[in-house]
C-alpha cells in the first residue's frame, strides 16, 4: 500500500502498517522515534513516525491526507512555548519556500509532513574541529562530490534568503535542520520553532546580524568547498569570501589563500 507522506513524497508501506491505515486505531501508533531529548533523565521533547489513530484524524483533516507523518511532543518538562506557535510560523513559511503545509497543533504537540531522505549535514564532510582538518578534507576531495553539495548550499541559501526577503529569519538554520530527498531530487527546510519576524521590534542592525547567523553555517561549508574548487562566482561565493574572517577566525586567511591558489592558472 502507498501511502503520501508529503506533496512530493510517497512510500510503499509494510502490511502491518497499511492495515492501521485501512482500520485506524483509537490512538497514533508510533512507527519509529526518530528523536528524544533529556534532562536529568527527564524527557524534554520527543519526535516520532506516527500512523494517526482516530482522534488525531477527527482532530486535524490534513492528517487524513498524510496518515503517516512526523509529531513532535514537548513535556511539561521542557516548559515550552504553545507548540501552536510553531505552527503559525511554519504554515506562513509555507507560503514562501517550497516547505509542506503543517498538520496541525495542540499545546504540547506539533505534526508536519515527514520528508523523507537524510540531513545535509550527513552529506558534508566538513564541520570538524580543529578548523584546520576542513582544508585537509578539501584538498582530497572528489570534485564531483564537492559540485554536488555547492548546488546544495546554493539551493539553501536561496530559500533562506527568500525568506528574508519577507522578513523572516530561521533562527535555527543549521545543516542538520535542512533535509536532501533522493526522489525527487531537493531540499526541505525543516525546524521553524525559532523563527522570528522582522516587524517583532528588530532594529536595522539586529535584523543584519540575524540574517547573517541564518546562513553563517552555509556560509562556512561554502568556504570549505571553495577550497577545493576555487573561488566561485554568485552572492553565495563572494560573501562567504568577504566574511571568512569572522566564520573562521585565524583560518580564514589561510582558506582564502588555498581558494586564490585554486583560481589561478
Amino acid at each position: 500500500m502507498a501511502v503520501a507522506l508529503s506533496p512530493h513524497h510517497r512510500a510503499q508501506l509494510i502490511p502491518e502498517f497499511a492495515y492501521l491505515i485501512q482500520s485506524p486505531p483509537d490512538h497514533d501508533v508510533i512507527i519509529r522515534t526518530l528523536s528524544r531529548k533529556l534532562s536529568n533523565e527527564l524527557p524534554l521533547i520527543q519526535g516520532d513516525l506516527v500512523v494517526a489513530g482516530k482522534d488525531t484524524l477527527t482532530a486535524f483533516p490534513a492528517a487524513q491526507m498524510y496518515p503517516v507523518h512526523f509529531r513532535k511532543t514537548y513535556y511539561p518538562t521542557a516548559f515550552h512555548p504553545p507548540a501552536t506557535l510553531e505552527f503559525a510560523k511554519h504554515e506562513k513559511i509555507a507560503g514562501l519556500i517550497d516547505v509542506p503545509p503543517p498538520i496541525g497543533a495542540t499545546r504540547n504537540s506539533f505534526r508536519s509532513c515527514f520528508i523523507p531522505g537524510v540531513p545535509l549535514s550527513r552529506l558534508s564532510p566538513f564541520g570538524l574541529e580543529p578548523l584546520e582538518q576542513n582544508l585537509a578534507i578539501a584538498a582530497k576531495a572528489e570534485p564531483g562530490a564537492m559540485i554536488g553539495l555547492w548546488h546544495l548550499l546554493e539551493q539553501v541559501a536561496a530559500q533562506v534568503r527568500t525568506l528574508h526577503h519577507h522578513g523572516i529569519a530561521h533562527g535555527d538554520l543549521f545543516l542538520h535542520n535542512v533535509i536532501v530527498s533522493r526522489s525527487p531530487i531537493s531540499i526541505c527546510l525543516i525546524d521553524f520553532e525559532q523563527a522570528i519576524e522582522r516587524e517583532t521590534a528588530l532594529s536595522d542592525e539586529d535584523w543584519a546580524e540575524r540574517e547573517v547567523l541564518d546562513l553563517e553555517e552555509v556560509f562556512r561549508h561554502a568556504l570549505w568547498v571553495q577550497a577545493s574548487l576555487g573561488a566561485q562566482p554568485g552572492s553565495l561565493g563572494e560573501r562567504s569570501r568577504e566574511i571568512a574572517d569572522r566564520l573562521l577566525g585565524a583560518v580564514g586567511a589561510r582558506c582564502l589563500q588555498v581558494i586564490e591558489d585554486h583560481s589561478t592558472l
